[in-house]
């Protein structure tokens, strides 16, 4: 967890066993393989609060950031990363940055979580691609680099961060994109995709052309706004 440079007085590094994680799921024998088969050990690295950090904590009727938990979770092969973090999001009420490591990358998890009546919500899931150890963007997950406004704020900071790598990979450019415009570049990147895929299926020469003509306005909407 050296990539966030977290203060000291930040670290807790406790293990999880996985035991505790069958039980309060109460996982069925499916979900037990997928932990036995593919989770070496699950960590908690880091607890971040008031009393720890002096970042202010944020409560309202649907969401609680009075904690956020750094979750180490060192796989034994990839395939099943998914899963494990989704599970993980969905057991954990608290704000949580699950990442998953496997030799020398990593794959870092959060979840927007909704919370009314007792009962939790994850209402957006945000995977990275995976990260390798050298990569020159782990700088941008400096710790510093974080919205410290309040730990709502340092939390959804860190899901902009992990945004932003997504989109710079799988559009291959530099990671330099306007905070503004990522939710306009993800769902433009969805409809191009989705266009791509119809006319690959479409067997109709007219209907061919016109869904190209709209795959050529997305993509020069999408160049637009990297290029302004």
């Amino acid at each position: 967890m050296e990539i966030f440079n977290f203060p000291k007085e930040w670290k807790v590094d406790k293990i999880v066993p996985k035991e505790i994680i069958y039980k309060v799921a109460d996982a069925d024998e499916k979900l037990k393989r997928i932990f036995i088969e593919n989770v070496e050990r699950i960590r908690l690295q880091y607890m971040l609060n008031y009393k720890n950090t002096n970042i202010e904590s944020y409560v309202d009727s649907k969401e609680c950031y009075e904690e956020i938990n750094f979750l180490k979770v060192e796989l034994k092969e990839k395939g099943k990363e998914n899963t494990v973090s989704k599970l993980l999001h969905q057991l954990i009420p608290k704000g949580t940055v699950v990442i998953l490591g496997l030799k020398n990358e990593i794959l870092i998890s959060l979840a927007k979580k909704e919370i009314t009546e007792n009962t939790l919500k994850v209402e957006e899931l945000q995977n990275s691609l995976w990260i390798n150890s050298d990569e020159e963007y782990l700088k941008e997950l400096l710790y510093k680099n974080f919205n410290s406004t309040n730990l709502k704020l340092f939390y959804e900071s860190i899901i902009e961060k992990i945004k932003i790598y997504n989109l710079s990979k799988n559009l291959k450019i530099d990671s330099n994109i306007d905070t503004s415009n990522i939710e306009k570049l993800e769902a433009l990147n969805k409809e191009i995709e989705e266009l791509k895929a119809l006319r690959e299926k479409e067997i109709q020469l007219n209907k061919i052309a016109e869904i190209q003509t709209k795959l050529m306005e997305k993509i020069k909407e999408r160049k637009d706004i990297l290029n302004n």
